[in-house]
């Protein structure tokens, strides 16, 4: 678990990171569908953004923080509760001293669901 409140409501698990990627899953809860059946394109996003900000994090000094400046995602298929867990690869893009951009894919399975592209300013 992380220990980050929304990431203990949502389930997150850090399974890995490194100067490289980070990975973070979560389970497809039954309580994260939309109307439709299917999780929410929201706690999608949060899952790929945690593991942006897991591989970024230890980039930063002690006096450092980071925020959010933009995101994108596409979803490329739905993800299904109980269809298996969601786990998300993040993958560095560009670090620089400032700005920070990443790229996360999100899984279940083997499948892609989503893939999408986080920037961060740091401060």
């Amino acid at each position: 678990m992380i220990d980050v409140p929304v990431a203990r409501l949502l389930g997150f698990e850090l399974i890995r990171h490194d100067e490289r990627e980070a990975e973070v899953r979560m389970p497809a809860r039954a309580d994260f569908a939309q109307e439709y059946g299917v999780v929410h394109g929201g706690i999608l996003t949060a899952l790929a953004d945690t593991a942006c900000v897991y591989l970024t994090l230890p980039r930063l000094t002690d006096a450092e923080r980071m925020t959010s400046i933009e995101l994108k995602v596409n979803f490329l298929e739905a993800a299904r509760p109980g269809a298996g867990e969601l786990r998300a690869v993040a993958r560095l893009i560009r670090g620089g001293k400032r700005i920070v951009v990443c790229e996360s894919t999100v899984f279940q399975n083997e499948r892609a669901i989503l893939v999408g592209l986080f920037t961060y300013l740091r401060s």
